[in-house]
């Protein structure tokens, strides 16, 4: 069993130290690698190249998602590891190293493969980028408990929502530079997207140093000797699902969310084939509003997120209804409703995601905070899974509107699930132990 070293308990002072250290080492890693995921546009950028190198819907449909099924889907395995290990610091910064330069590496391969093989590009990019998303949901688990054990609860939400607010900020010239680079004459494809591949890989990259000085604070919660057998992992996880009802419902919320989700990567598709956009200005004009649309979310979060994620998280799925409606009405009024739409999707894309990690933070135990954080994601990366099929197979089979119209149902049927069953989080002052070594 992996235990903390025992050291004299912190005095208030000390504890404030510890805090506002990691606060802003947290809030850099936080900023810079979402400023690389925005860069990246999964629903954005991403299918726009994908779209560039084949017409099957399915696959760009699975390109948008692509990385966060890689992120969830090795959640639920990671959290068995960790139920027996107090410091968790080395499972988050260790597999970091290598795992952060592979958008640096698909970004390279991109460029040396060359506007003639667009088959070998999109075997490189699914590999590649799938790597990226499986390594990253790697330290997901470790990386949560350390902000619910070495941050208190108002620094926590306030480095998530401030966090995406400074990203938000950052986008607003980066989205016209990303913009730029595509729409340049003298850079064909695929070079110009293997240059905001690198920029991206590049925040990446320099995350890595940052987490080395991350100060960790234990748990307090009881850790187990061995790694629980599968036969009795499974049925602990089932007892879960079964016994807790609140945690049960907010599943529910986040799988409807996921499939709400289908829509994200044909709204692109949608504004160019027939609203009339062109790709430059559609992928461009719009990440802008999404990024606006995202600090608004964010500050929304830093005001609400301590005390009333529970009423965020209703709030945002009220936006995220928004987007469906408006992008249908953008097919007979122009483009002006299409960038209300990509403004409402900044709120739930920005913000819904921290709102969720905040919640599972602050409602599960500290000793069964891996297992309630693998098990939330890990569900949701089931239905992840489906979504692309499910979303690129209607708008193959029937078009745009028929799938904004199925994803608009499912949204309010999370809304509904989250205002009828899933009661607000009360955090209460916990206990603060002694920190470990560096």
């Amino acid at each position: 069993m992996a235990t903390a070293a025992i050291q004299p308990k912190l005095s208030t002072a000390e504890r404030e130290r510890v805090y506002r250290r990691n606060f802003r080492i947290f809030l850099a890693d936080f900023v810079l690698f979402t400023i690389g995921f925005n860069i990246l546009g999964p629903t954005t950028v991403i299918p726009d190249f994908v779209r560039r190198l084949t017409d099957i819907e399915v696959l760009i449909g699975l390109s948008s998602q692509l990385f966060e099924i890689g992120w969830l889907l090795p959640q639920l395995f990671i959290a068995r590891q960790l139920v027996r290990v107090q410091n968790k610091k080395w499972w988050f910064v260790g597999p970091n190293i290598p795992v952060r330069t592979l958008v640096l590496i698909l970004a390279g391969m991109v460029a040396l493969l060359g506007p003639d093989r667009p088959g070998a590009i999109l075997g490189v990019f699914f590999l590649m980028y799938a790597l990226a998303g499986i390594g990253d949901g790697l330290v997901g688990v470790p990386w949560l408990d350390l902000t619910a054990t070495s941050l208190d609860n108002p620094r926590r939400a306030r480095m998530f929502g401030l966090g995406t607010a400074l990203v938000g900020v950052a986008m607003l010239g980066i989205a016209p530079l990303v913009r730029l680079i595509l729409g340049l004459d003298n850079l064909d494809f695929p070079v110009n997207y293997a240059l905001v591949f690198a920029l991206a890989g590049s925040l990446f990259f320099i995350t890595v140093p940052i987490n080395l000085t991350i100060r960790e604070l234990p748990s307090g919660g009881q850790v187990q000797e061995t790694i629980p057998a599968m036969r009795e992992y499974l049925p602990q996880l089932w007892r879960v699902l079964r016994e807790d009802a609140p945690f049960r419902a907010m599943i529910i919320v986040r799988v409807l969310v996921t499939f709400f989700a289908m829509a994200s990567p044909f709204y692109i598709g949608f504004a160019t084939d027939t609203v009339g956009m062109s790709n430059d200005v559609a992928v461009g004009n719009l990440l802008l509003m999404q990024t606006l649309g995202s600090v608004a979310g964010a500050l929304l979060f830093s005001w609400l997120g301590d005390q009333r994620t529970v009423q965020f998280i209703r709030m945002a799925l009220v936006f995220g209804a928004a987007q469906p409606v408006l992008a249908l009405l953008a097919g007979e009024v122009g483009p002006a409703s299409l960038y209300v739409a990509f403004l409402a999707a900044g709120v739930i894309q920005g913000s819904l995601f921290i709102g969720f990690l905040n919640w599972v933070v602050l409602y599960a135990a500290p000793d069964q905070r891996p297992i309630y954080t693998g098990l939330f994601n890990s569900v949701s990366a089931v239905a992840l899974l489906l979504t692309p099929l499910v979303g690129g197979t209607i708008v193959q089979l029937w078009g745009y509107e028929e799938v904004f119209i199925t994803a608009l149902a499912l949204v309010l049927a999370a809304l509904f699930v989250a205002v009828r069953y899933v009661q607000p989080v009360h955090p209460t002052l916990e206990p603060v132990p002694a920190p470990t070594t560096d």
